[in-house]
């Protein structure tokens, strides 16, 4: 049975959620101990034991620890997912992201499947429903890896009560792109988006004052204003853009909060784009570790042998992948070369 530090790094929910994907793919037994034990409320959070729950339902795995607040959980999976609908709910503002994110690889080395998936859509510390849909999912295609997402609802904490529906497709070829050098931008859109009970004039004004920052920087952007009706109110500024080279894409996210202007929504959120561009490197922090896995995955099953590409920053997030993604798959060797906090290279490769 694998042994899992989850205080190792980063010592949160990554740990578990990639340990989760991976044992299921590799059928390997885990123990994963530690939880999240130096934060605030350690253990198993309502989000943490939904993806434990839901991994454990596509794999019709064995396990033990499985309750709120656990630091230790024995994860055996049995089988691989079926092709059929799954339907989680959170019950939280938990993230539909993060969980989507669990499960996609494993259900992508199987038949496939359709998450149906309830919680937060637009929540602090992960990946927003617009940066999957936007974002990791067109990179990740770009590997061989294809879902299509939709939002049904969306969901802002307190309350969440947003869904997602995805479909994911079995993953039997595995690409690798040719990556320009430095991220330059070809088109670019701001999307902002509140809830339906607030008032339109804070769409307008979290668009504006972004769009300002980009013009100053002479980028232009094309502008989305949404409405969307949640059971908490709720605001969100995000801005993508696709790369010259079509292939490479960046996305920066900033919500709105009581007494955080709109206006400084928007601008948080350009001033993130212009100091990713700032670094000249090919890949934003955030989608910098996303991309380990499928990276990995692909290096494992296809003939290409190494794989790489520039990081805005070298995070925690990035450096604990790095450790952890060997520890399944002693095959791939990952190094990061840069100091945490600045920007750097990650390079996979065979060993």
């Amino acid at each position: 049975m694998l042994l899992i530090d989850g205080s190792y790094g980063e010592g949160g929910g990554q740990i578990l959620r990639t340990s989760l994907s991976l044992a299921i793919i590799f059928k390997k037994p885990v123990k994963i101990f530690n939880i999240r034990v130096n934060r605030s409320k350690p253990g198993l959070q309502p989000q943490h034991l939904a993806c434990v729950k839901a991994s454990a339902e596509i794999s019709k795995a064995e396990v033990q620890g499985a309750e709120l607040n656990s630091k230790e959980i024995i994860f055996i999976p049995k089988d691989m997912p079926s092709n059929k609908t799954y339907i989680f709910d959170i019950k939280t503002a938990g993230s539909t992201g993060l969980l989507f994110q669990t499960l996609i690889y494993p259900l992508a080395f199987s038949e496939g499947g359709t998450l149906i998936i309830k919680g937060g859509t637009h929540i602090p510390y992960s990946p927003c429903y617009h940066y999957l849909k936007y974002v990791f999912l067109p990179v990740v295609e770009n590997f061989g890896l294809k879902s299509h997402i939709i939002m049904e609802k969306a969901g802002f904490y307190p309350k969440g009560g947003g869904k997602i529906k995805a479909k994911i497709f079995p993953w039997k070829e595995f690409y690798f792109p040719n990556l320009a050098s430095s991220f330059v931008p070809f088109r670019t859109q701001i999307i902002s988006l509140i809830s339906d009970k607030l008032p339109s004039h804070i769409l307008e004004r979290q668009a504006k004052s972004a769009l300002e920052i980009l013009k100053s920087k002479v980028l232009e952007a094309e502008i989305i204003l949404e409405k969307v009706k949640t059971e908490s109110p709720g605001t969100m500024l995000f801005i993508y853009s696709i790369d010259k080279d079509r292939i490479k894409r960046a996305g920066f996210t900033e919500l709105g909060r009581k007494r955080y202007p709109a206006e400084e929504v928007g601008k948080n959120a350009a001033f993130q784009f212009l100091n990713f561009l700032d670094t000249h490197t090919q890949i934003e922090e955030h989608l910098g570790d996303q991309l380990l896995i499928p990276i990995s995955l692909a290096i494992l099953n296809s003939k290409k042998k190494e794989f790489g590409y520039t990081v805005s920053k070298v995070t925690r997030h990035l450096l604990t992948q790095a450790w952890l993604i060997p520890q399944f798959i002693p095959e791939v060797k990952i190094e990061i070369k840069g100091k945490e906090g600045e920007k750097g290279d990650v390079r996979i490769e065979e060993r």
